[in-house]
């Protein structure tokens, strides 16, 4: 019974808070400062927003001022001219067929899509941060397991061997333990080796930071309490909306290419001051100075079918991406119901995963006691050993995929806001 109290403990322990190492949440927070995906995602935002200022432009007016110098030589008449024209003019769009209201609305649609975008790479990079932080703890706990799988053997080798001695076993015997000690020593070495690249998975996730003399700590029993998941919400995922905002956008940009079919009318006015020569500053008469208010409306009647090719382009454009909104439902659907069903076989096997890790220890104590008595074999020993091993990866195993689960899900549902 004390050891069985000895194993309870060490699973609690499994799950205990060490204030100086990396936790989770440290983990996610700098993985979404750091990770390049993000910041990608981010700078394309920002291109967006300044997109739609270009395109909020066209509904202000345009200043433009020019000088014109003009030299004129008739070497026949043997007259010779040096002009210049100053200008000033204003000029103002009243109507291009609704083309610059529909190119604003379109850009502000992009830019709400790149924003969804933006919080998708988020959500995506917190689900891969826990994905590769459990993965860690996972290698991590499986180096454990086969040190002490090794170390059960090494024990059982100096018994053996002390037996052997005595001529209480046969060589066999004694060789057979060296052979799974010696199995034993490979998992180890490989454990280590996995442990390494989950650790150089996790720091390239994190933006490449240097987790050499980093201790990774254990989570928190709270992780393996999931939320209250409504299906209903999956219409609120921000892939969904990125793809939404992204067809209106197409839909405004149809409608700036039909703006071709109407007409064009601009307004301006301007001042000209005319010089004599390029260095004279001073008006030449100012009599002859110019005001001038102009409307000017032009349409055009064919322009080789480009406006009509370019509506039709625009309405394939919307067609290809309202198929891809459909199959991202379809995909976030099929997600929830595998995580779902994920997350109920986890929570139905851990409990039982607890038992037996709790009854493959007691096995292991009452076999090796017997086999200290003489009453149990070489091989019996080395069965419980392996069964107690297995039970050990089970429980893991079973802990990490219910909290891999629960992530999942509260990815799906977008529940971490960061």
């Amino acid at each position: 019974m004390r050891k069985i109290k000895l194993i309870a403990l060490s699973l609690t322990a499994f799950l205990a808070v060490n204030a100086n190492a990396l936790n989770l949440d440290e983990a996610v927070n700098i993985a979404l400062k750091n990770n390049f995906d993000i910041q990608g995602k981010n700078y394309d935002y920002l291109e967006s927003l300044e997109n739609a200022k270009i395109n909020q432009a066209g509904f202000l007016p345009k200043l433009d001022t020019g000088y014109t110098y003009t030299n004129t030589d008739e070497p026949n008449s043997g007259f010779e001219s040096d002009d210049g024209v100053a200008s000033v003019t204003l000029s103002y769009n009243l109507f291009n067929g609704f083309k610059d209201m529909a190119l604003k609305d379109s850009a502000n649609y992009l830019s709400e899509s790149s924003q969804y975008s933006l919080d998708a790479t988020k959500q995506d990079i917190v689900l891969g941060t826990k994905t590769t932080y459990i993965n860690y703890l996972d290698k991590l706990n499986a180096l454990e397991t086969y040190k002490s799988a090794y170390s059960l053997f090494q024990e059982q080798y100096e018994n053996s061997k002390n037996r052997f001695e005595q001529g209480l076993i046969a060589k066999n015997d004694l060789l057979q333990v060296q052979v799974n000690m010696s199995n034993a020593k490979q998992n180890v070495v490989k454990a280590q080796g996995d442990l390494k690249v989950a650790k150089h998975k996790l720091s390239n996730i994190l933006g490449g930071i240097d987790l050499s003399n980093e201790k990774i700590e254990n989570l928190d029993e709270k992780s393996l309490v999931a939320s209250n998941y409504d299906g209903k919400q999956l219409e609120n995922r921000s892939e969904i909306q990125a793809l939404s905002m992204n067809l209106k956008s197409i839909r405004e940009l149809e409608k700036s290419a039909n703006a071709g079919y109407y007409p064009k009318i601009n307004a301006s006015v301007s001042h000209n001051e005319y010089y004599d020569g390029l260095t004279n500053d001073r008006p030449q008469n100012k009599e002859d100075n110019q005001n001038i208010a102009k409307v000017n409306a032009t349409w055009n009647l064919y322009n080789g079918g480009a406006d009509m090719a370019q509506s039709e382009m625009y309405k394939k454009r919307y067609l290809s991406v309202n198929s891809l909104l459909n199959k991202t439902i379809h995909e976030i659907n099929l997600q929830f119901e595998n995580a779902k069903s994920n997350l109920e076989v986890a929570t139905d096997n851990l409990e039982t995963s607890r038992l037996a890790l709790l009854q493959a220890q007691e096995n292991y104590e009452i076999v090796k006691n017997r086999f200290n008595e003489g009453i149990s074999t070489t091989t019996d020993l080395t069965d419980a050993n392996y069964l107690l091993t297995q039970a050990k990866q089970g429980y893991n195993r079973v802990y990490f995929d219910k909290y891999l689960a629960i992530s999942t899900l509260d990815r799906i549902f977008e529940i971490n806001k960061y």
